[in-house]
C-alpha cells in the first residue's frame, strides 16, 4: 500500500485552522474572552473549549513534527547528501523539531494555569519555526527549485518575523499599560493599552497563519514522495519440544 505524503502538510493547515476557529466561537458562545480580537491563546484557556484546544494542537504539533522529519528526508535524497545542504539540512531538522515540541506545550500548559511553561512554548515556536522558514527557504535556494517557490517562501519568513516582532512588542506594551483592574481575557476599547491590545492580537494571528502556510509550499514536492506499507505474516509452527 503506498501513501502520498502531501496529505501531511494539508492536514497540519485544516487541523490548526480548524482548531483556532472552534475555540474561538467556543469562547466567544461561552462569554469566556472578547468576540473583538482575543489572543489565540485566550479563546483556549478555559474549559472546556480547553479540552478541545489541547486535543488537536497536540495533534497539530503530531503532524508538524511528521511533515518536518518527511522533509528532512527528502532533502536528503535529492541532495545528494552534499555537505553544506546536509549541514543545513539538519539545522532546519531541529528548529522545526523544537518548534513543533513548543506547539505541544502551548496545547498542554495554559496561560492561566502555568503562564511561563505556556509563554516558553509559544517562543519555542514562533522562534524556532521562524528559524526553520529561514533554513528551508535557504535550502530551496541552493537546490535550485523554482525561483518563484524560493522567492514565496522568503517572502513568508519576512512577514512571519515582522508580524511576531510587532507582536512581541505590542504585548509587552499592552501588559505595561494595562490597569490592574482590566480582565486580560475580556479587554474594552476604554482600557489603557487597548490599542497595543489590537496590535498584538491581529500580529499575533497573522503569524500563525503564514506560519502554517508555509508548510503548504511542501506540497508539491511531497507529491512526488509516497511510503509503502507492507504487512508480512509469519506462520510459525508449533515445536514439539527441544531435544538435549
Amino acid at each position: 500500500m503506498y501513501l502520498g505524503l502531501h496529505v501531511l502538510p494539508v492536514c497540519l493547515l485544516l487541523v490548526s485552522l480548524t482548531t483556532f476557529c472552534l475555540t474561538y466561537i467556543l469562547s466567544v458562545t461561552r462569554n469566556d474572552v472578547n468576540p473583538v480580537l482575543p489572543y489565540i491563546s485566550d479563546t483556549g484557556t478555559t474549559p472546556y473549549e480547553s479540552c478541545f484546544f489541547s486535543f488537536f494542537l497536540n495533534l497539530s504539533a503530531i503532524l508538524a513534527l511528521c511533515t518536518v522529519y518527511i522533509r528532512y528526508r527528502w532533502l536528503r535524497l535529492v541532495s545528494n547528501e552534499e555537505r553544506s545542504l546536509r549541514c543545513c539540512n539538519i539545522m532546519a531538522l531541529v528548529f522545526g523539531g523544537l518548534s513543533a515540541l513548543g506547539l505541544s506545550l502551548v496545547a498542554n500548559f495554559q496561560e492561566t494555569n502555568l503562564e511561563g511553561v505556556h509563554m516558553t512554548g509559544a517562543a519555542m515556536t514562533i522562534g524556532c519555526g521562524i528559524l526553520y522558514m529561514f533554513s528551508q527557504t535557504a535550502l530551496s535556494y541552493k537546490m535550485a527549485d523554482t525561483l518563484s517557490l524560493s522567492r514565496l517562501r522568503l517572502i513568508m519568513a519576512v512577514v512571519c518575523s515582522l508580524t511576531a516582532a510587532s507582536f512581541l512588542i505590542a504585548t509587552i506594551a499592552a501588559k505595561s499599560l494595562r490597569s490592574s483592574t482590566t480582565d486580560p481575557l475580556h479587554w474594552a476599547s476604554t482600557d489603557k493599552g487597548y490599542p497595543a491590545h489590537v496590535t498584538a492580537a491581529v500580529s499575533e494571528w497573522l503569524t500563525c497563519i503564514v506560519y502554517l502556510l508555509f508548510y503548504a509550499t511542501f506540497v508539491q514536492d511531497f507529491k512526488r514522495t509516497s511510503v509503502s506499507v507492507s504487512l508480512n505474516i509469519i506462520r510459525m509452527e508449533e515445536s514439539e519440544g527441544i531435544k538435549v
